[in-house]
């Protein structure tokens, strides 16, 4: 398979067509800068989206893979097993998108209630040590707001929302990116060890407050 031939055909036919990059890829659903990969042969188009791009340039998907028209047209055979094979990636897709909303309103409800939870663990430490100053309160509860925990709750919660809005395809373009589904599949990994950590520490930090705040 030469990618570089693969390219070149596809650049002839968006140039027959009398399409930029930019209206093939909102057609797509990608980057116009994917468009130019494919064209340029760096990279070659996911397997899910070679029948569309057939279709919308009204070849067989046999002439994009071998990179040039054929004098006879694709057997049914052949769209056949491409179909299936497309809407097989696009089951594994949706599979993976599904989890990641899952995951990620899992993990967003979870790190806002980790914020919560060091905000009143403030208040119950400003009211075990009898802090009568209100700036003294006030400056505890603000730094509640930027301890560890928080932080990692924060952190949590940008990953969540990169989740949800790749999971629910409100972004196409992000949506329909396989490098943009790996590095969410990382970063809600991530976010569920840092949601661990931060609500390990608020536990252990509540805790100790209930267990050693009347002797403090």
């Amino acid at each position: 398979m030469d990618q570089k031939k693969i390219g070149n055909f596809l650049r002839e036919l968006r140039k027959e067509k009398n399409m930029t990059q930019e209206q093939v890829a909102d057609r797509l659903g990608v980057s116009g800068r994917t468009i130019s990969r494919w064209e340029t042969g760096a990279y070659m188009p996911d397997i899910s989206l070679i029948v569309d791009i057939a279709e919308m340039y009204d070849v067989d998907v046999r002439d994009i893979i071998d990179g040039e028209r054929k004098d006879i047209n694709m057997n049914s055979e052949v769209k056949e097993v491409a179909v299936k094979m497309a809407d097989y990636s696009a089951m594994q897709t949706e599979s993976m998108k599904k989890w990641v909303k899952t995951m990620s309103v899992s993990l967003l409800i979870v790190s806002v209630f980790l914020v919560i939870m060091e905000i009143v663990s403030e208040c119950m430490m400003i009211n075990l040590m009898g802090f009568n100053d209100f700036r003294v309160n006030a400056f505890r509860i603000i730094s509640g707001l930027f301890g560890p925990a928080s932080i990692m709750a924060y952190i949590t919660m940008a990953l969540s929302v990169m989740g949800i809005v790749f999971a629910t395809g409100k972004h196409r373009q992000f949506a329909r990116s396989q490098k943009a589904g790996s590095l969410v599949k990382v970063g809600v990994v991530i976010a569920i060890l840092l949601a661990i950590i931060a609500l390990a520490e608020v536990v252990l930090k509540t805790g100790m407050l209930y267990a050693y705040g009347p002797g403090m």
